[in-house]
């Protein structure tokens, strides 16, 4: 959103922007995650960086929001293809009972190597300007394909593999009511969380709070300290068939002072509260339903689902954004922020429902 608006544009078009980014994506998702099944998860984990590099040193050239979307946009697609191929990868190479912690070090990982960037960003944007600090997002994911060259792949199948019966059988999945529980929740909550903490957080900051981007980086950098050190904790301890529901709800539940104290935020202290209470603590329903949603499905369904999935958070992340572009400049700052409120009260109850779907929801 900063680099939109620093090109001129407004909120309703950063909004717009980033949703029509979204748009191929989001269909793309569809069957990005079967071309993992199909090919393998290595050759998405390695090609996807290339394209995002690509695409990122054609956005440093962007002197208008215009000419941002055909570039945000392309650098989406890749996304599509190594998001299953991650989730999947993970579920592969893991044991089942150990998927909770596997994903809680993972996002820890995520969220370690965020504290570079935010720092090293906001230094560049700073010191160098925009195109400098996006020129250079560019070329670390140029220097991820080649890390990524030495993972190893997954085992796979050696029996010939039919497309049209994979697909029905993957797809199939979907209609379990668990896994349906799963991806729905997992939508949600990403797709709210995420519209919270990658706009309305940045925009009351720039726009409300008028905190410049190099202390809104080190905040940044801060919470995603205290993500990393906690991720792994909150991974193994929703492994506990008797604590992961009570851990997930506490965590949903704070979520709403987070967005209260949002709405009078003037201070980069106040700010640092609510990154902590909305992101920093969110250690325990992303490891519960990614443990329980890998456990569910069988290697060869895994890419496709996750793809279905993620294809559902990015929909919704598409309306929520839109949403907060028209909402900001129609209803105002604060109560585009109130009305997020709704969305963990929305979760509580399908973190109940998946709970009561019984025992096969277990990670072991």
């Amino acid at each position: 959103p900063f680099f939109l608006r620093e090109v001129g544009a407004g909120i309703s078009e950063v909004a717009w922007v980033l949703s029509f980014s979204r748009v191929f994506y989001a269909v793309v998702l569809l069957f990005g995650g079967l071309v993992s099944d199909l090919v393998g998860r290595k050759a998405p984990l390695v090609l996807g960086p290339l394209v995002i590099g690509a695409s990122y040193l054609a956005l440093s050239t962007a002197h208008t929001w215009e000419e941002a979307i055909i570039p945000l946009t392309v650098s989406w697609v890749p996304v599509a293809f190594t998001a299953p191929a991650v989730f999947a990868y993970i579920g592969d190479v893991v044991d089942p009972e150990r998927y909770g912690r596997a994903y809680g070090i993972y996002f820890a990982l995520i969220n370690a190597s965020s504290i570079v960037g935010y720092l090293a960003v906001g230094f560049l944007i700073e010191g160098f300007g925009y195109s400098t600090a996006i020129l250079a997002v560019g070329v670390a994911a140029l220097s991820a394909s080649v890390v990524r060259v030495l993972l190893r792949e997954a085992p796979r199948p050696r029996a010939a593999i039919k497309l049209s019966e994979t697909m029905s059988k993957a797809y199939l999945e979907l209609r379990r009511r668990v896994i349906a529980l799963l991806v729905l929740t997992r939508g949600i909550y990403l797709a709210s969380s995420g519209v919270v903490g990658s706009i309305l957080i940045p925009l009351w900051a720039r726009d409300v709070a008028s905190i410049s981007e190099s202390s809104f980086s080190l905040v940044l950098g801060a919470e995603a300290a205290l993500y990393s050190v906690l991720a792994p904790i909150g991974g193994r301890l929703v492994e506990s068939a008797g604590r992961w529901f009570i851990l997930c709800v506490v965590e949903l539940l704070l979520k709403v002072p987070a967005l209260i104290i949002l709405a009078s935020t003037y201070t980069v202290t106040q700010l640092l509260v609510v990154l902590i209470l909305e992101s920093g603590l969110a250690i325990f329903v992303i490891p519960s339903v990614d443990s329980r949603l890998s456990a569910l499905l069988i290697k060869a369904h895994r890419g496709t689902v996750w793809g279905v999935q993620q294809s559902v958070t990015t929909i919704l992340t598409i309306l929520l954004t839109l949403f907060v572009g028209y909402a900001w400049e129609a209803a105002g700052a604060a109560m585009s922020v109130y009305m997020f409120i709704v969305f963990p009260l929305i979760l509580v109850p399908l973190i109940v429902m998946i709970r009561m779907a019984g025992p096969e929801t277990g990670a072991s």
